[in-house]
């Protein structure tokens, strides 16, 4: 699998994670409404940033997890991210996970960037997504049903 591999739509890039990308991952990782329901605590420091961009470096050359950076194609921002990770051992299923700055919630850019995702998923031989959802995560939980999840006892799952 080519691990992060540039993705383009009409409105959005995905592409490799970057340090250029600092300023705008710390807008997405340092607030706490993006990170209610995430698995990291907000991050307090731009150092924090620089800590998670080095283990996302880390995790992509041992193939153990691939993250992009969401890019609005017209302003050149990361607005997002978005990755897979937790693959199985016949490499056919994942675990997805994305944040996306709170500035642009409810647009429908996550499920954009998550189709283009989900294309080079299958593309790469994955079968099957898993979304590790909290109960709570209501926004997550419709987003994930529209794009066709289905709720199972481990999670959200949908084949591609």
């Amino acid at each position: 699998m080519n691990p992060t591999p540039t993705l383009k739509s009409r409105t959005l890039t995905l592409r490799a994670i970057t340090q250029r990308d600092t300023n705008d991952l710390f807008e997405i990782y340092g607030d706490a409404r993006v990170m209610e329901f995430a698995s990291d605590p907000t991050f307090t420091t731009v150092s924090m940033v620089e800590q998670m961009m080095e283990s996302v470096n880390k995790l992509a050359t041992s193939g153990e997890s691939y993250e992009w950076a969401i890019v609005e194609n017209k302003t050149g921002k990361v607005i997002g991210t978005c990755g897979i990770h937790s693959f199985s051992k016949c490499d056919t299923v994942c675990e997805v996970g994305c944040l996306l700055n709170w500035s642009f919630w409810r647009k429908g850019i996550m499920s954009e960037a998550l189709q283009l995702l989900f294309l080079h998923a299958r593309e790469s031989g994955i079968k099957t997504v898993v979304a590790d959802i909290d109960d709570g995560n209501h926004s997550s939980i419709a987003l994930f049903k529209k794009l066709g999840f289905q709720k199972e006892e481990d999670g959200f799952k949908r084949g591609l």
